[in-house]
């Protein structure tokens, strides 16, 4: 099935190989050609424009709303003048339903981003009646972006599986239904939702993911044994998490009173993503009188802190 693949297709006719910088500023040169970042929006829409041109008909206005004109003439074994049935359930799935004779085609498009770099196919994946599975043939040629390049054949579906040509994503932008179209590079149904899908797979530009992110350590709860009598074990229980994307490591620390005094000071080790609950305190001093008392726990950059109340020996 591998007959044709043209990346950074630009313009009429086919392109060369390659892929293109999708953040690229490059202006139109002046023989008109669009610049890169044009092409990740504008393919994902040609395929539609050509196919509105194509069927643009002031007398049958009901028509160019479709995607289609039929559903196939069973009587002759031969698709004669039917249009099939084509819609796109998702980015990543085609269908194309009708009656197919010998030499029909059914090929898809796609578009993908590389690495942060968009590219497309086209009609690199598909079939000939005929040749590629059994003709003629009533029912449902689905394609769909999967592991590998294959073709499942049953009675009435032919699976066209199409492998993943970007390590970002790959969706489906457009079909070939017609053998004119196939065998001039062009395109007979466009994705109407191509370029909201390339936009869902399009790399971040700066490259960031959640491993990327140092670690982070916040305290997600604060509790104390409070209130209690002076003299007694004021106990303060913490539970940390790092919400960062790597290992690491922070300290500890249990601040108490109005002067500040730090009296427990420990190091916490978390994996990404894991939590802890620590346990500490401290003795607190005998007092004659109640007291309101200010205690603060701290973890790197996060902090919480709230009173509590010492009764006093009196």
């Amino acid at each position: 099935m591998n007959r044709r693949t043209f990346i950074g297709v630009s313009g009429i006719g086919f392109g060369l190989a390659g892929c293109l910088d999708a953040d690229s500023d490059t202006p139109t040169d002046s023989n008109g050609s669009r610049s890169d970042s044009d092409l990740a929006t504008g393919n994902a829409t040609d395929g539609a424009t050509e196919e509105a041109d194509r069927n643009a008909d002031p007398s049958t206005d009901t028509e160019a709303e479709t995607e289609t004109t039929g559903t196939g003439d069973d009587s002759g074994g031969e698709s004669g003048d039917a249009e099939p049935t084509v819609t796109f359930p998702s980015c990543t799935r085609a269908e194309v339903t009708g009656t197919f004779a010998a030499d029909d085609v059914a090929f898809a498009s796609t578009d993908f981003y590389e690495d942060g770099l968009y590219g497309n196919t086209m009609l690199e994946d598909g079939i000939v009646f005929g040749e590629d599975v059994a003709a003629p043939f009533s029912g449902t040629v689905a394609f769909e972006i999967g592991e590998t390049a294959a073709v499942r054949e049953s009675s009435d579906e032919v699976v066209v599986e199409i492998p993943p040509y970007g390590s970002d994503g790959t969706v489906i932008s457009s079909l070939t239904t017609e053998r004119e179209a196939y065998l001039t590079g062009g395109v007979t149904h466009g994705n109407p939702h191509a370029r909201e899908c390339l936009r869902e797979i399009e790399a971040d530009d700066d490259g960031d993911t959640d491993a990327e992110t140092p670690a982070a350590f916040e305290i997600v709860r604060f509790e104390t044994n409070a209130p209690i009598d002076a003299g007694d074990f004021l106990e303060v229980s913490a539970t940390i998490e790092n919400t960062g994307g790597t290992d690491g490591t922070q300290p500890l620390e249990l601040i108490v009173g109005h002067s500040s005094e730090r009296v427990e000071r420990r190091t916490v080790s978390l994996a990404a993503g894991e939590r802890t609950t620590v346990t500490t305190g401290y003795e607190t001093p005998r007092v004659d009188a109640d007291q309101e008392v200010p205690v603060r726990i701290e973890a790197g950059d996060d902090a919480a802190e709230r009173s509590v109340l010492v009764h006093g020996t009196d």
